[in-house]
């Protein structure tokens, strides 16, 4: 008797199990529409305000923004005599390394005679947690384990009670294994609906498809267990009756072997230890698995036809609005080896527009062999975050030499100076080397900060480490660009760039490093290396709003001593760099104090304008973010009221480690 016969014969079940886990999957669906709910508000005011509407989806040429340039080149010097804190320049021998009141802020004065924009800054709205207490939004942050929150915790609680509750209700799976099978079956569209680029779960909940892969990795370890328990259920039922040879004659119990062989030799290769040694293997026995898993279950038992069409439908329209998305173009590669250990500057000159500040996309270099195009396009697209803001003269994405494929594109840069005469360029604009031109393939924008507009914020504090400044930049950029068009309410912005590389300036500039070596100047390779990028960023833009205060801290952790004073010539205004690490409450405590005081004046001014919170975005490896997520757990509530509230966003340079307590176990899912 075969197992859809077996189902047939035990009607005497008081529960239709198909309809059962349909009803399942209908009730994870509402737990994850009343999210959906709550961010709503804050939908809406991102998708109806004009400037955001077309930005996030669909990379394109669009109008390129002037370049930065002085209006009165007067006001840089007095500018660089204007802060919030402190008249001094640079911190001295004597006073608190930790402080960030003993370094100059950049103060850019409201510009006169300018007409504002037509369609203004944004309204901020806040998040719930926010607008209850932070008491609520601590708890949520707070820190299980190293980039695992306990708001992440609550979910996969959430979770594994509703599968439980589903496996166990009115059966048992060690005794009646069928309803475990089917469990596990009604949870694929959900897997694989959270591991699409594109799905549509991370579309409506404006949380990037990398923030859930949390989620896609727990429920896929979900449905190993249930279907393992399923399988080994019915052969230790079947050894009792000393009927396994018979059933093995049946075909149906046979996909069913072949299916669960497929899932486990699946999750065997999703190990950290085998994807972050073998990706090829892990991405091949990926795709490969799943469809022979797909296939096994279909013949094993039809009914669940429905869910597996669902996962294929899900699967494909991932695929096809990637394609949508992908844009294939002319890029030059620029050499930096001084940059966090190697980086290579993609510059793609023909996509100019959008995407948001602090979106990636996903990048494949075509080869100029045969068939390159087509190996190009079945290998793997590799995730960068794009440094310039939307509407920029391009897009430029840094790529850290972190990796075999990483290192040979690093190289292929470094032979620029060798290339053809039509194969290469010379940027004297930016002051960088020899470029090489390339055919890549761009897929995106992808994440993003979601629903959250920076400009909607009062304050603003963005951590970077490493490689994470590509996000700090993309949105610095874009940052300073809506405060220059009056479309935003910032007015305080403190970035924190923690580099941990070491040794003299890079000799890029000869004048400069001889200046450096007669005055005892020592700076950081990374910054000195990216200082062509970033001396745009720290002009003053006049804008018609309100003033604006920027302070760029350069935090080199790996000095063994103070770095030697910096003379202005080789930073400009507002860029200073300290030996140690950041302490990022300081930083953020010094943001609300910058807020609590334009605001002030302001009211002194007869405005009636209060705050509307401060911002923290971080960008790097997982202790970092960790450490922004206890600064913001450490504001008192005083603070927090004063300014409309703390609000955080986290991108991760490197995937976390997600580590869950569940009945006091700590298990690692990667």
């Amino acid at each position: 008797m075969s197992l859809l016969q077996s189902f047939t014969a035990t009607s005497h079940h008081q529960i239709n199990v198909l309809l059962f886990v349909f009803h399942i999957d209908v009730l994870l669906f509402i737990l994850f529409a009343l999210y959906v709910a709550s961010t709503l508000p804050r939908a809406l005011v991102r998708l109806f305000h004009p400037s955001e509407f077309l930005n996030g989806l669909f990379l394109r040429s669009g109008p390129s923004r002037a370049p930065h340039t002085l209006a009165n080149p007067d006001l840089m010097r007095s500018a660089s005599t204007r802060t919030n804190h402190s008249t001094r320049t640079l911190i001295g021998a004597s006073e608190d390394p930790k402080s960030p009141e003993n370094f100059q802020a950049l103060v850019v004065p409201r510009a006169r005679g300018f007409q504002k924009s037509k369609w203004g800054a944004p309204t901020r709205v806040p998040r719930w947690t926010t607008i209850v207490h932070p008491t609520l939004a601590y708890a949520l942050n707070f820190r299980v384990s190293p980039g695992f929150s306990f708001g992440k915790l609550v979910v996969l609680l959430t979770y594994a009670i509703v599968v439980l509750y589903a496996c166990w209700l009115g059966s048992d799976p060690f005794t009646d294994p069928l309803r475990t099978g089917y469990v596990a079956v009604s949870q694929i569209p959900i897997v694989i609906a959270l591991a699409g680029k594109t799905n549509w779960l991370s579309w409506v909940s404006g949380v990037g498809y990398e923030k859930l892969n949390y989620i896609h990795r727990f429920a896929g370890r979900a449905v190993v267990v249930m279907t393992n328990v399923h399988a080994l259920g019915y052969i230790y039922k079947w050894s009792l009756d000393n009927t396994v040879l018979q059933r093995l004659r049946d075909p149906n119990f046979v996909w069913g072997l072949v299916a669960v062989g497929a899932l486990d030799l699946l999750f065997a290769c999703s190990l950290s230890f085998v994807r972050n040694r073998m990706y090829t293997l892990f991405f091949m026995v990926h795709v490969f698995g799943a469809i022979i898993f797909l296939f096994g279950t279909y013949f094993h038992a039809p009914t669940t036809f429905p869910f597996l069409l669902a996962a294929v439908g899900v699967y494909v329209f991932d695929h096809l609005a990637r394609l949508a998305r992908t844009r294939y173009t002319t890029a030059w590669l620029t050499a930096e080896p001084a940059l966090n250990g190697g980086t290579t500057l993609v510059h793609v000159p023909s996509l100019g527009a959008g995407w948001r500040a602090g979106q990636h996309v996903r990048l494949r270099v075509v080869s100029n062999a045969w068939l390159g195009w087509w190996a190009a396009w079945l290998g793997r697209a590799r995730p960068f975050t794009i440094a310039t803001g939307s509407g920029s003269r391009g897009m430029i994405i840094p790529v850290k030499a972190n990796g075999s494929w990483t290192r040979n594109l690093l190289s292929m840069a470094s032979e620029a100076a060798d290339a053809r005469p039509g194969g290469r360029s010379m940027d004297t604009e930016r002051g960088r080397g020899p470029a090489r031109e390339v055919r890549v393939i761009v897929e995106g924008p992808y994440s993003g900060p979601g629903y959250t507009l920076y400009s909607a914020y009062s304050g603003a504090v963005l951590v970077a480490g490493g490689s994470g400044i590509s996000y700090v930049m993309s949105v610095l950029d874009d940052m300073l660009h809506r405060h220059a068009s009056g479309k935003s309410h910032l007015r305080v912005i403190e970035v924190i760039w923690s580099i941990t590389d070491s040794g003299k300036g890079a000799s890029h500039d000869s004048i400069f490093q001889h200046s450096c070596e007669l005055m005892g100047c020592y700076t950081p390779d990374s910054l000195y290396s990216l200082l062509p990028e970033l001396m745009p960023l720290m002009q003053p833009r006049a804008s018609p709003h309100a003033a604006i205060s920027l302070r760029f801290n350069v935090h080199w952790t790996r000095a063994s001593a103070r770095p030697h004073r910096v003379p202005r010539t080789a930073l400009p205004p507002g860029m200073v760099l300290r030996a140690g690490r950041p302490d990022i409450y300081e930083t953020l405590r010094g943001v609300i104090a910058g807020v609590r005081s334009v605001h002030w004046k302001n009211r002194r001014g007869g405005s009636s304008d209060g705050p509307s919170g401060v911002v923290i975005g971080s960008c790097g490896p997982t202790a970092l973010i960790d450490d922004a997520a206890r600064a913001v757990g450490r504001v008192s509530w005083v603070e927090w009221k004063a300014v409309g509230g703390v609000e955080s966003i986290e991108e991760y340079a490197c995937s976390p480690t997600p580590l869950v307590v569940i009945g006091h176990v700590l298990n690692e899912f990667r």
